[in-house]
C-alpha cells in the first residue's frame, strides 16, 4: 500500500479563501477516482497544518493515478489555484510505503491519527521494525482501531519510518491512552536501554471542523 500527503497552512487573514481552495482540491482528487481525505493537526506543529492524504494499492496504481490527474484540465486548474493564491503556504509533500504486516489494504483512517516519525540509527533498522511490530500488538490490544508503519520517501521526514496509531475519535484516543499508559511506559523504558532510532516528530491529526465537509 502507498499513501501520499500534501501539506499546507493558511496565511493569516485568508482563512475563508484557504478553506475553499482545500475543499476544491479534495473534491477534484475524488472526482478522479482516487481515495482521499483531509486531516488537520491539533498537536505537534507550530501552526495548524492541513494534510490532503490519498491512498493507492501499490506504486503502479499511484503512478497511473498521478499521470491521469496531470492530464486533467480540471486538476491543473485546481492545482494552479493553490499556487497562485496568497492564502496558501505549501509546507511539505511525500509518499510512503506501508510495511508488510501493517494493514496493507488501501483505506483512509476514519478519525484521529497519532503519527510518530522515527529515523533509525546506523545498523538498527531491523530492530526498529521489530519494535514496531511489538508495539502494534500492544496498541491494538488497548483499543487502537489500526496501526500502520511505513517508510517515508521525500519531504521533511526523508529517511524516517512513520508509525501511525488511529482511532475513531478523540474520546477513543483518550481511553486508549489511559488504558495503555502502564504498558507503554514499560515498553519505552525497555527500548530506551538500547534505542534503535531517534524520534523526529509526534503529530496528532483529526478530521477538519470545516474543510472538506
Amino acid at each position: 500500500m502507498i499513501f501520499a500527503s500534501n501539506v499546507f497552512t493558511a496565511q493569516p487573514g485568508h482563512a475563508d479563501e484557504f478553506t475553499g481552495l482545500m475543499g476544491n482540491m479534495l473534491v477534484t482528487i475524488l472526482e478522479h477516482d482516487v481515495k482521499a481525505a483531509i486531516k488537520v493537526t491539533v498537536s505537534g506543529t507550530n501552526t495548524t497544518e492541513v494534510f490532503i492524504n490519498s491512498v493507492f494499492n501499490d506504486m503502479q496504481d499511484f503512478s497511473a493515478a498521478t499521470a491521469n490527474m496531470r492530464r486533467s484540465s480540471k486538476w491543473v486548474e485546481a492545482y494552479m489555484a493553490l499556487g497562485n493564491s496568497m492564502a496558501v503556504n505549501p509546507v511539505d509533500s511525500f509518499i510512503a510505503e506501508v510495511l508488510p504486516g501493517f494493514d496493507e489494504i488501501p483505506s483512509l483512517s476514519e478519525g484521529v491519527i497519532m503519527a510518530n516519525m522515527w529515523k533509525p540509527l546506523s545498523g538498527r533498522l531491523a530492530d526498529l521494525k521489530a519494535g514496531m511490530s511489538i508495539a502494534k500488538d500492544m496498541h491494538i490490544s488497548h483499543g487502537a482501531s489500526s496501526v500502520r508503519a511505513y517508510q517515508v520517501y521525500g519531504g521533511r521526514y526523508t529517511g524516517c519510518f512513520g508509525y501511525n496509531v488511529s482511532f475513531p475519535d478523540m474520546h477513543a484516543m483518550g481511553s486508549w491512552w489511559d488504558a495503555g499508559a502502564e504498558d507503554n511506559a514499560k515498553f519505552f523504558d525497555e527500548a530506551g536501554k538500547n534505542p534503535s532510532a531517534d524520534l523526529h516528530a509526534q503529530i496528532i491529526m483529526d478530521n477538519p471542523a470545516v474543510i472538506g465537509k
